[in-house]
């Protein structure tokens, strides 16, 4: 697996969806629906630039997104509103099943980068890793 170049809606829902396959297949989990909570992550230690101090003031705020289980085209809506740069990592963990519908939980880094420094580029699917405990 190479180093990801590009970056877009249609590549990070791709991405996304692998990895929730991926979580899905591990876990025998056959849900009709998949649904996310975003939860940023601070990396103390870590600097912010300007863009990813407007995603963490003004979009990844716990008014905005906090607890709420969003559809995918919401999750790429809220976390691509810097593309091509995106979340240099985000993990993905099952959560719980209820009524045919999964729900995900992306905790998610808030240090937007370019494509070629994302993270888990590994997985064939960055920046998402699925984490299975």
């Amino acid at each position: 697996m190479g180093r990801l170049t590009q970056m877009n809606n249609e590549i990070f829902q791709e991405n996304l969806n692998k990895t929730v396959i991926e979580i899905k297949e591990r876990l025998g989990i056959s849900s009709e629906l998949d649904k996310f909570i975003i939860e940023p992550i601070d990396e103390p230690g870590k600097m912010l630039d300007g863009g990813d101090e407007m995603m963490k003031r003004m979009v990844l705020t716990p008014e905005n997104i906090g607890g709420k289980e969003l559809l995918i085209d919401d999750v790429v809506g809220v976390l691509g509103g810097l593309f091509p740069r995106s979340p240099v990592w985000i993990k993905v963990f099952f959560v719980r099943e209820e009524s045919g519908t999964a729900i995900f939980s992306l905790q998610t880094s808030l240090r937007f980068r370019k494509p070629t420094l994302l993270q888990n580029s590994e997985t064939g699917h960055a920046p998402f890793k699925a984490e299975i405990e």
